[in-house]
């Protein structure tokens, strides 16, 4: 999926979840849901999380394939483990309730991801294509159910 839909799809995830795992309406929950959202993005190079990086992501981008480590529930679960300990839980709770949200979108995407990766080479995905007319709908779809929300 493309940025914009992985950022609708991280806000829709806050919305739902957000308060089941200690977020509320904490601002920097909200932030690092947003940040999850487009972080396994980094080891794509023409990725604007990349992009953003600067030196780092092209580092990142040189040594690790797109859609590998970084698209793993088990590098998310390492990353929010880190974070955790570091700061407050809930706060890593958020940023993998983004990863997650991101994950799932990819998950659909006819490139897939491998959520067990590097532990296994079992791959889910689905029928979108990246940037396609079904993933603008999606957006769209996206974008009116948050404004309704808030309606």
């Amino acid at each position: 999926m493309l940025f914009h839909t992985h950022v609708l799809l991280g806000i829709v995830f806050f919305l739902v979840f957000g308060k089941l795992l200690g977020g509320g309406s904490s601002v920097v929950f909200f932030l690092l849901v947003l940040l999850g959202s487009i972080f396994p993005d980094i080891d794509e190079r023409r990725s604007k999380m990349n992009r953003y990086s600067g030196f780092i992501g092209l580092i990142i981008a040189f040594f690790f394939k797109h859609r590998g480590i970084f698209h793993s529930l088990i590098f998310a679960g390492v990353v929010s483990l880190i974070l955790g300990y570091f700061w407050q839980a809930n706060y890593a709770y958020g940023f993998l309730l983004g990863y997650v949200a991101h994950l799932v979108g990819d998950g659909i995407t006819r490139m897939g991801i491998k959520p067990f990766y590097p532990f296994s080479k079992f791959k889910v995905r689905g029928p979108l294509k990246v940037g396609g007319f079904v993933e603008g709908l999606i957006l769209l779809m996206l974008g009116i159910g948050i404004v309704v929300y808030f309606i």
